[in-house]
Formats: C-alpha cells, sequence, structure tokens
C-alpha cells in the first residue's frame, strides 16, 4: 500500500471513531436517564376529566390509577397499566408502553384502533404527571389527566 493511502484509511479511521464518540451517549446520561425511569415505577392515583364534551358527549370524568412499571429490554419505556375507578374497585381501561424524553420530561404513547387514533402525552413533574389525550388527526384535546405518585 502506498503511505498516501495508508495515511488516507487512518484518516478516514480516526474521524470514525470521533464521530461514533460524538454521538454515543455517554455513561452518565444513561445512569440519569434510568433514574428517571426508576422514579416513576409505581402506582399513581388522579383523575381523567372530560376536556371536549360536544365532542366526545358519551365522555365521563374519571378517578384513575396508573401503575407504571419499567419495560424489559427497552431503558426509555415504560409499561403504564390504566384502571378507572367504578363503584370504589378499579377496572382495567388498558395497557400502554409510554416513552419518555429525558429533554422534555414527557411520556408519550399512541393508542390506535379501527374506530380512535389517541396520542397520550403525560408531563413528568416530579410526583406529579399532567397531560392530555389528543384525538387524531385533528388534534382535539379529549381528555386532561392529573395523577400523583402513591406514597
Amino acid at each position: 500500500m502506498k503511505r498516501v493511502d495508508i495515511a488516507l484509511c487512518a484518516l478516514i479511521f480516526c474521524g470514525v471513531l470521533n464521530a461514533c464518540a460524538a454521538v454515543a451517549p455517554d455513561d452518565n446520561t444513561n445512569a440519569t436517564q434510568d433514574n428517571e425511569i426508576a422514579k416513576l415505577i409505581g402506582n399513581w392515583s388522579g383523575t381523567s376529566l372530560c376536556a371536549n364534551k360536544e365532542k366526545f358527549p358519551g365522555c365521563n370524568d374519571e378517578q384513575v390509577i396508573y401503575h407504571v412499571a419499567a419495560k424489559a429490554g427497552k431503558p426509555d419505556t415504560v409499561t403504564i397499566t390504566m384502571d378507572k375507578i367504578v363503584n370504589n374497585k378499579p377496572e382495567f381501561m388498558g395497557a400502554g408502553d409510554f416513552v419518555y424524553d429525558k429533554q422534555k420530561q414527557t411520556l408519550t404513547t399512541e393508542y390506535k384502533n379501527s374506530r380512535v387514533d389517541l396520542i397520550i402525552v403525560l408531563s413528568v413533574k416530579g410526583d406529579v404527571l399532567d397531560g392530555t389525550v389528543t384525538s387524531m388527526p385533528d388534534k382535539t384535546i379529549a381528555r386532561q389527566i392529573r395523577v400523583t405518585k402513591d406514597k
């Protein structure tokens, strides 16, 4: 190999290593995210209130309990099992995987079936999750959610 080719290969190799180091998350970033996810694990209680009864006339205000668990193999994801309280007993509504965005401090999921397309966004504010359920594609807010972590 010519010296120029060797030098060019070495330069490209160093550039690739530097690029990888620039985009690879450091251990502190991962540790911080893991710690933030760990703080979310547990039960959360509060309300899910109707935000637009005209568009969603069948909507009812509800007392809710959300059970948050870590998602195995996905360090940025939690599974939230959602119950509403009916006659003083929890009634299962659904479950979904929510992705945690460290920058925005939000948990987000999309729920879609043949009848609805919903985006749920929960803002993490310490021991409080505030959020919305938004109907797509028109982006109408259907529900306002506020739950507090149980002690």
